[in-house]
């Protein structure tokens, strides 16, 4: 790259920024289009009849009741299936937090040392989850001046990092034609109105900022001669491929809701002509009084067919499956046994775990960038690091969420429902795939008893 003072405009060149408008209403149930879009999912119109002040109905000239047209409120239902596949993809890849490996040093500590003090677990949770989101999401690491002993050694400044969202930032990331990042710069909004234009090359850090119509340019030297930008990005948001399955799956919820509303109550049908007024019997119930033959009973309100129920089941299982998110619903489970066990667990865990390990070829390389930011750092922080960083080889590891035993799966249950017990001893054994639960009881009362005894003596 040509090593002279560049503009904004060159740093924005050829770069085109992502348009989240879109992911952003997908992700947010509040947006959806069944709520919002009244074009394409309308309120019905319907007929009122009209009535003088004492409820008897108006009619018109040739003495038949008046009608008045009205809009009625659709049932909308939305489903926040996007936010619930990010968050399940998202845990099954950060919930156990990423781990490095290398021999032993004091670049190595000092390297460990800048992962926990930046709370980097908490950090790679949020960044996995605007990728999944959005698509694209950047860290960028700075030192700060400040006196401290945190690496092992005296230095001058601490290591920091920033998580930066296209929800937040405009991104600009410029490559050459290997695919190497070139430049970056990011543009963000202060509260005071000020417009800051930050960009990065190999050589130079530059800061444009924007306040009252006039720019001001601060271009100071990269000092470890590396951009110090960490770039995630995937081609499309983590339920692009089912995006249609769940706009179907509300449409037939608010179908179905709208079904209910119209016919979930009990509908009377009179046969014949009521004679007098409805008198109340000692239950507090209405009697209908009919004469010659007259007959007077509820109408069952029609149910939704088999045929859409399997549909919408179907559509469920395909979100879930087309997106590799595991169903951890209470009816997915119910009814299946020993699933909570290790082996069934493993099975339904299966995809989720699978699609970890497809991520490493966009995560991996990027944890990499960041070990070489943060050593990079690190080595001009402290001089003796510079030997010890042509040697130093870190590997990143991650590692998809699981629960090794059922006894963790046990307490992990037991914990989420304030340490009140989830089963009974008898299904607890029953789901973990004991065969004779009544053998594995009576040995463990005879246990219990048999302590008692050795106690006592």
């Amino acid at each position: 790259m040509d090593k002279q003072r560049m503009t904004q405009e060159e740093f924005k060149q050829g770069v085109t920024l992502i348009d989240i408008s879109t992911y952003q209403r997908q992700y947010d149930v509040k947006k959806h289009e069944i709520l919002i879009n009244k074009h394409r999912y309308p309120d019905p119109e319907i007929m009122i009849p009209l009535t003088d002040e004492a409820g008897n109905p108006l009619l018109d000239s040739q003495n038949k009741p008046r009608f008045e047209k009205r809009i009625r409120s659709l049932n909308r239902v939305a489903l926040p299936y996007q936010k619930r596949i990010v968050r399940i993809a998202t845990m099954f890849q950060t919930a156990i937090p990423y781990k490095y490996t290398a021999e032993d040093s004091p670049l190595f500590a000092a390297f460990q040392s800048v992962i926990k003090l930046n709370k980097m677990s908490f950090s790679d949770s949020k960044i996995c989850t605007e990728v999944k989101r959005y698509t694209q999401v950047a860290e960028l690491w700075y030192p700060e001046e400040e006196e401290n002993e945190q690496y092992g050694v005296p230095s001058k400044f601490l290591l920091r990092h920033k998580v930066l969202s296209p929800e937040k930032y405009k991104l600009y990331p410029r490559f050459d034609d290997n695919n190497n990042l070139i430049s970056f710069a990011v543009e963000s909004t202060t509260k005071e109105g000020k417009i800051v234009f930050q960009a990065f090359t190999a050589e130079f850090i530059y800061t444009f900022t924007t306040e009252n119509g006039v720019t001001t340019t601060e271009v100071k030297p990269n000092i470890i001669g590396k951009i110090p930008i960490v770039l995630y990005q995937q081609d499309e948001t983590e339920w692009n491929t089912v995006q249609h399955l769940i706009e179907i799956a509300e449409e037939q919820r608010s179908n179905f809701s709208e079904s209910n509303k119209k016919f979930g109550e009990p509908i009377l049908m009179i046969a014949g002509r009521v004679e007098g007024k409805t008198a109340t019997n000692n239950t507090g119930g209405k009697v209908f009084e009919v004469k010659d033959g007259g007959n007077v009973q509820f109408g069952v309100p029609p149910y939704a067919t088999e045929n859409l129920e399997r549909e919408m089941s179907m559509n469920r299982r395909d979100i879930h499956e087309f997106t590799d998110t595991p169903d951890l619903s209470d009816e997915f489970y119910a009814g299946k046994g020993n699933m909570l066990s290790g082996v069934g667990r493993k099975l339904a865990w299966l995809p989720a775990h699978l699609k970890v390990k497809d991520n490493e070829a966009i995560f991996i390389p990027a944890l990499q960038r960041r070990i070489n930011i943060i050593l990079a750092f690190l080595s001009k922080m402290y001089i003796p690091f510079e030997k010890e960083l042509k040697t130093i080889d870190i590997t990143p590891i991650i590692t998809p969420f699981d629960i090794d035993d059922d006894t963790e799966m046990i307490r992990t249950l037991m914990e989420s429902n304030g340490g009140k017990p989830l089963l009974s001893q008898r299904e607890a054994m029953q789901r973990f795939g004991i065969t004779d639960p009544e053998a594995q009881l009576k040995q463990i009362k005879d246990e219990e008893n048999s302590n008692l005894n050795e106690a006592s003596i």
